[in-house]
């Protein structure tokens, strides 16, 4: 039997991005109930391994959802309301799937590919808000309504942003290909066009319902908004999983286009698998960098009140839009100065 399938390239990225993603998770969210509780004077998850402060916590309570009935209303819309909490996480993960992890571990093999690989990734992140919106329509409920309402707007807020600081690193790197763009990351991009940085971050909080732009599915006025209805499996995959994931690709794009992705200064590796342990210890740097962004995103929670849905609005289109605008002017600017 030949066992050379075990080291391909394709199968090693599979392997990684689902095991390591879901560590990623498990990790951000533990962090993100820690620093809650810390700023709030209170202990945080701990009976579940309070030798590890209760960094297990998080597999119980996915356990005692899934365990429980799933319930669909009579008034559902009983398709989409079951369907949806599998396409919203199968979306906001399978976005990050179409970006290398290292040169070599990929899933798209065609270099020639590999640009469109990348915008397919921001594609599919921008149809994720849908995948929300068809949520709360489907569960036929006024709390549901209005936080699908509210999604629908904010998207509105920050499409155009994300999509203009997108096109300013495109511009500033001149290529779409993400392994040409972390090679022409002799400064992190962060720091080439830090106003496109901003940008992005801040679209990525609202994006994911990050505070201070947990808006739609604010627990305090609209009782979690789309998934109000929603228990058992559907509410692990919606609410808790579907948005995780979401905010591990946004960070995972961004740190391709921002923060070096897997580039290590004065590191180069061979040719897969003869430097395997290379390609490991890429792979490593790239998700370390996208856990500790995730984390700042969590600790937002810890730290920002909830903004309106008006302030909101108004920030992206007169705000964000206009930063945006001129993260595409500073990257023409280097462009043209030859940086």
């Amino acid at each position: 039997m030949d066992w050379g399938f075990l080291f391909s390239a394709r199968l090693w990225f599979f392997v990684l991005m689902f095991a390591a993603s879901g560590i990623v998770l498990l990790t951000v969210v533990w962090f993100e109930r820690k620093a809650a509780a810390r700023v709030q004077m209170r202990v945080g998850p701990y009976h579940v391994s309070p030798q590890l402060g209760g960094y297990l916590q998080l597999l119980a309570d996915a356990f005692k959802f899934i365990i429980s009935e799933p319930i669909v209303h009579k008034g559902a819309y009983r398709l989409l309301f079951m369907w949806g909490p599998a396409i919203f996480v199968t979306l906001a993960f399978g976005a990050s799937l179409l970006i290398p992890l290292t040169p070599e571990l990929r899933l798209i093999r065609d270099v020639n590919l590999l640009p469109y690989g990348l915008v397919f990734s921001l594609v599919v992140l921008l149809l994720v808000s849908i995948a929300i919106v068809l949520i709360g329509w489907s569960a036929n409920n006024k709390f549901a309504y209005i936080g699908a309402a509210r999604e629908a707007l904010i998207v509105t807020a920050y499409e155009l942003p994300l999509l203009l600081s997108f096109l300013a690193m495109v511009i500033l790197y001149g290529t779409l290909n993400p392994i040409e763009i972390v090679e022409r990351q002799w400064l992190a991009g962060a720091l080439l066009n830090p106003l496109a940085f901003l940008v992005f971050i801040i679209a990525t909080a609202m994006a994911t319902a990050k505070f201070p732009f947990e808006i739609a599915d604010y627990e305090g006025d609209v009782a979690t908004g789309p998934y109000s209805d929603y228990g058992g499996i559907f509410l692990v995959l919606s609410f808790a999983g579907g948005a995780y994931y979401a905010t591990f690709s946004y960070s995972f794009l961004a740190t391709l286009l921002f923060l070096g992705g897997w580039g290590i200064p004065n590191f180069a590796v061979g040719s897969w698998p003869q430097d395997m342990l290379g390609h490991l210890l890429l792979a490593g740097w790239f998700l370390l960098k996208t856990t500790i962004l995730m984390m700042f995103f969590a600790f937002l929670r810890a730290a920002m009140p909830v903004l309106r849905l008006d302030h909101t609005l108004l920030f992206g289109w007169r705000g964000l839009l206009v930063l945006s605008i001129l993260a595409v002017v500073w990257s023409v600017v280097l462009k043209f100065v030859g940086i």
